[in-house]
């Protein structure tokens, strides 16, 4: 499934601007299909490669 910008930033609890700022930044992959697009997996896994342990 695909994501809107509204939705990403929504998932990854950031601002729009900050995801704008990712994407310019090639920080986060995305799609450009009739505006910018985020796979859903694909956002899930970045969370899990982000995530870091308390341990």
């Amino acid at each position: 499934m695909l994501l809107t910008v509204k939705e990403t930033a929504e998932v990854l609890k950031i601002s729009e601007s900050t995801l704008y700022r990712w994407v310019h930044q090639k920080r986060i992959n995305y799609i450009k299909l009739g505006g910018l697009k985020f796979d859903e997996d694909y956002i899930q896994e970045y969370i899990k490669q982000h995530t870091v342990n308390s341990e």
